[in-house]
């Protein structure tokens, strides 16, 4: 078993498709996979009194139909725009693959461990692949505390790969693209922006604490891909990857694909469309955005991870008594995100564009999203506590009248969107507050840099770039 997760960095799915292809390896395109344990989890209680093979490969068939075809719950991971004309996808046979499961699961006994083997090899001998040939299965299981929490159990001796970046300019990437870009295409309007208030909050989240996720496992099993190096030095990083998993190197580890189709990347990341990592990803370009402060504390912050990975400082230079003095009082203050998402809540633009948001959402105009059935509204990190997939009451009301008569309809377009302008307001309120709440973020990441204790796993290749003091 060889773990795939996200990592410090971005570009896991990158480096996949690079995986793609290569006789040794099992693995499912991008990551369908990545709900299963939570899912299996509401699953052993909901169906408590059915709990057979049956019954599980039919809520699997339906809540990851993905894995069957990426267009039945499309997401943003290209795998709807694949191929040479961006229009292509991997899609394998619905029944064979239940059959294959059914017969591979026969008289064994139910657990996960189980399931996600079978998963692999039912998928494996619906693509027709040579199954004497397989040395290794990738399980992309891409957020960092599901590693630890879930995989890691039920398979302890596996290998574990994550991907690091230079975190000055993969901060305003994630908050912008993988955190903000993505929920105003999964959310309605209305939610989008009332949620932004704690974006930011969530990037601490994301990226200060992941090393958290592998802290227990065997150092000699655990490595990172610098995801400059994808497009730095492709074949040696390759090379050593074929190295650390135990698999021949093959020419197909230079390309990038999935189910052998060309890969382009997702449109949400507001990149043109390329077969490579992007070459965005060695920029500099951050240095013309973030204020002296944001980057001092960026950093202080990551001064042990900056060194240890070759990425040159340049503010917070040494780590002296004053240094981190300044660094403890920079923290604590509102970076220019931050600053830039309340000062946006009080422009009255922005005001009057939420109300017609809501207007326009109470009316039909914009169909409201359901979030009840799609994992993300119910298992995504960082707004887990939401419970986007339960209903409310606001949402039902307009629903349930939009066939009513005109008295009725408009006296619940009032209320949504009364409804609308307390949560607007609360959100103005409460924005300060999850800057409070990202201190303890910000303590954690400091008390690493004062007492030496950022795990820090060795890069492939292991690279002259890398520290050993470190």
């Amino acid at each position: 078993m060889v773990c795939l997760h996200v990592g410090h960095g971005s570009g896991s799915k990158v480096f996949q498709s690079y995986l793609d292809g290569h006789p040794q390896i099992y693995m499912i395109p991008a990551y369908p996979l990545l709900y299963l344990y939570p899912h299996w989890r509401r699953w052993e209680t909901e169906m408590a009194g059915t709990w057979t093979w049956d019954t599980i490969i039919e809520a699997f068939c339906r809540q990851h139909a993905s894995v069957i075809d990426p267009v039945s719950i499309p997401g943003h991971n290209g795998m709807t725009g694949l191929g040479e004309s961006r229009n292509e996808t991997v899609a394998i046979d619905s029944e064979l693959f239940r059959r294959y499961l059914s017969h591979l699961l026969a008289d064994e006994p139910v657990s996960i461990r189980t399931f996600i083997l079978a998963l692999h090899y039912a998928y494996a001998f619906c693509q027709g692949e040579d199954m004497d040939r397989k040395r290794i299965l990738v399980y992309h299981i891409h957020v960092q505390a599901y590693v630890s929490a879930y995989l890691q159990p039920d398979f302890p001796d596996m290998l574990i790969l994550g991907m690091v970046r230079d975190q000055r300019s993969n901060h305003m990437g994630r908050y912008n693209h993988s955190i903000s870009g993505v929920q105003d295409l999964k959310l309605n309007r209305s939610d989008a922006v009332v949620f932004r208030r704690r974006n930011y909050c969530e990037i601490y989240r994301l990226l200060y604490h992941p090393a958290a996720s592998v802290r227990n496992a065997d150092p000699d099993k655990t490595r990172v891909v610098r995801i400059e190096d994808m497009h730095l030095r492709l074949e040696e990083t390759m090379r050593a990857v074929a190295g650390f998993l135990g698999i021949d190197f093959d020419p197909s580890l230079l390309e990038s694909t999935f189910g052998g189709l060309t890969f382009w990347g997702d449109a949400v990341y507001k990149m043109k469309p390329m077969n490579q990592a992007n070459p965005r990803m060695v920029s500099q370009d951050w240095q013309k955005t973030l204020t002296p402060m944001d980057w001092f504390v960026i950093e202080g912050l990551f001064y042990d991870y900056l060194r240890a990975y070759g990425y040159p400082l340049y503010k917070y230079t040494e780590d002296t008594f004053a240094n981190r003095a300044r660094l403890f009082a920079c923290m604590l203050l509102p970076s220019k995100t931050e600053r830039s998402e309340f000062l946006n809540y009080l422009k009255p633009s922005t005001f009057r564009d939420f109300v017609a948001a809501c207007d326009a959402e109470a009316r039909g105009e914009r169909p409201l999203i359901d979030y009840s059935f799609n994992a993300y509204y119910r298992h995504r990190w960082g707004s887990e506590d939401l419970e986007l997939w339960k209903p409310r009451w606001y949402r039902r009301l307009v629903a349930d009248t939009s066939s009513g008569t005109i008295g009725v309809n408009q006296a619940a377009r009032m209320a949504y969107i009364a409804v609308g302008i307390g949560r607007y307001i609360w959100a103005v309120l409460a924005q300060p507050c999850w800057i409070v709440r990202r201190w303890p973020m910000s303590f954690y990441a400091f008390s690493r840099l004062v007492n030496k204790t950022f795990d820090l796993p060795q890069t492939l290749p292991q690279s002259a770039y890398q520290e050993q003091e470190t």
